[in-house]
């Protein structure tokens, strides 16, 4: 059987955690399907909010709009957080950049280094991306029954670790900063941003995640590639609105609504 890096242990992790809700359950496997399959199978079956899956490596990750995400033994960190937040639907995609703001200062508290926003879910270090985020949910009417949100870091890959495909577009924590950092201490400080950040929407909604997303999101203002799948157009990002939408200002000066759900952004 695989063992758990000592670095990701049980005990390296909560001896950290100072926040009351994210992490206080916590599952550290050292191999696992997909984290993201796993909270969402515990939302299920009624497991509180709060709970955290960690794992050494996945075998089946995967990102948005079904893209894979590679995961090595030892360098990364996987981690999914069942939550049962008082959101509606429409305003869920803001709970993905709550999740990159969270992760964002992190890694700016471990590292000495701060990564920006790329909206919808990515968050990048010298224009290459270091993390990717995805937020999964069921739906009960007007509700939001219970989400999980999958949280994948580079955090040890040498350039060489990268598949070649992405070699020129991806990064690492350590790549970025120019040193080793401890791999328990990232994933401790990310599940206490993300509980302050989740203690304050509760209790005033989810609207303050929209501020701090506009300073933090490096698309606002650059021109941007949307993909629908079926056709492409070009425009400038502008701004975000209250739901975490992107608007885009296209060729013919008319201000657009773009869906993380339905395109990607190049």
């Amino acid at each position: 059987m695989t063992s758990i890096p000592y670095d990701i242990a049980l005990e390296a992790i909560q001896s950290r955690l100072t926040g009351r809700i994210i992490g206080r359950r916590l599952q550290v496997v050292a191999e696992i399907g997909s984290t993201n399959d796993a909270a969402m199978g515990a939302g299920q079956a009624g497991e509180p909010e709060g709970l955290a899956i960690l794992a050494d490596r996945q075998t089946s990750g995967r990102g948005r709009r079904g893209r894979s995400w590679v995961s090595i033994p030892g360098v990364g960190i996987c981690t999914s957080i069942l939550l049962r937040p008082p959101v509606s639907p429409p305003r869920a995609p803001l709970l993905t950049l709550m999740a990159g703001l969270a992760t964002g200062e992190a890694i700016a508290g471990v590292a000495q280094i701060e990564p920006v926003l790329k909206w919808p879910n990515d968050l990048l270090l010298g224009g290459r991306k270091v993390v990717g985020i995805l937020t999964e949910m069921t739906t009960t009417g007007q509700r939001i029954g219970h989400v999980a949100i999958g949280i994948g870091i580079n955090v040890h890959q040498r350039r060489e670790d990268f598949p070649e495909g992405v070699r020129e577009s991806a990064t690492s924590i350590d790549l970025a900063a120019g040193f080793r950092v401890d791999r328990g201490e990232v994933v401790a400080a990310v599940y206490n941003a993300l509980d302050r950040w989740y203690t304050a929407v509760c209790a005033d909604g989810p609207s303050i995640i929209l501020q701090a997303a506009r300073a933090r999101t490096a698309t606002l203002g650059k021109p941007v590639t949307v993909d629908t799948g079926e056709a492409q157009w070009q425009g400038t990002a502008v701004d975000l609105d209250e739901d975490g939408a992107l608007l885009v200002l296209d060729a013919g000066g008319a201000v657009r609504r773009v869906l993380a759900d339905d395109v990607s952004v190049r």
